[in-house]
């Protein structure tokens, strides 16, 4: 059997969220939970491959309702941006956008914002992350703390991402995020993906059960592909319409 290098790394990565994070995580739950606790949402935000985060927190079986997802592509499906403006990789480096995405959303005051990015620099996290502060809403980061503090990150000229956040949670990644050098010059192995789903998984856990401790029920959803998950998450979604879009197929 090869041995894989990737899963060496995967599995030590795990346990670095685990032994690190939890303290920064039961922070971000906490702030969560009472915007929750309040009727308020929780308002997820990342651009490229950080939207697998954001995905996974939002419409997930045994995931919290009152999620927002929040994208790039919202201008496309709400409002009204040719398709094709939205097409290229760099667009995420265009300032303007977070302020249209977060008017298309419409967050109330006791929102709170969870922006997910790797390197933590462009235009889109940050000036979301800048809107998040300047209008008084929590704001916790998922971001690699190696990358946005690297020499060799790409300059931008202001702030990152963590300098901006209430609560930084490092998702662990180095520089770059590709964790294996093949050879000289080559790597692979991207691993903010993975550390990033943990981080949220666990947070989501870390909510509920401090809801519970609140006296309230955590409002999650049941999987659509169970009898029962149809009903009961149109009972629950109905609290909070018009606050959370559904997430398509």
């Amino acid at each position: 059997m090869i041995a894989s290098e990737f899963a060496a790394r995967a599995a030590g990565l795990v346990e670095h969220v685990v032994q690190t994070q939890l303290p920064a995580l039961r922070e971000a739950a906490e702030l969560v939970a009472g915007s929750i606790a309040g009727g308020g949402v929780l308002q997820a935000f990342g651009t490229g491959h950080s939207r697998i985060v954001t995905l996974e927190l939002a419409g997930r079986a045994g995931g919290l309702v009152p999620v927002g997802m929040l994208a790039v592509k919202d201008l496309v499906m709400f409002g009204g941006e040719d398709p094709a403006a939205i097409l290229d990789p760099a667009y995420e480096r265009e300032s303007g956008l977070a302020e249209r995405i977060y008017a298309l959303a419409r967050p109330r005051p006791e929102d709170v914002f969870l922006i997910v990015s790797n390197s933590g620099l462009n235009a889109a996290v940050v000036e979301m992350a800048q809107l998040a502060r300047e209008r008084g809403h929590g704001l916790v980061a998922i971001t690699s703390l190696a990358h946005t503090r690297s020499a060799a990150a790409r300059s931008t000229g202001g702030p990152r991402l963590a300098d901006l956040a209430d609560v930084v949670i490092d998702n662990g990644a180095p520089e770059g995020d590709a964790a294996i050098e093949l050879t000289p010059g080559v790597r692979i192995g991207a691993v903010s993906s993975l550390t990033g789903v943990l981080a949220a998984q666990i947070l989501t856990e870390l909510v509920c059960r401090r809801l519970l401790e609140l006296g309230q029920q955590p409002p999650v959803y049941v999987s659509a592909n169970l009898a029962a998950g149809d009903a009961h998450n149109r009972m629950i979604l109905e609290r909070y319409r018009d606050r959370v879009r559904p997430i398509e197929p």
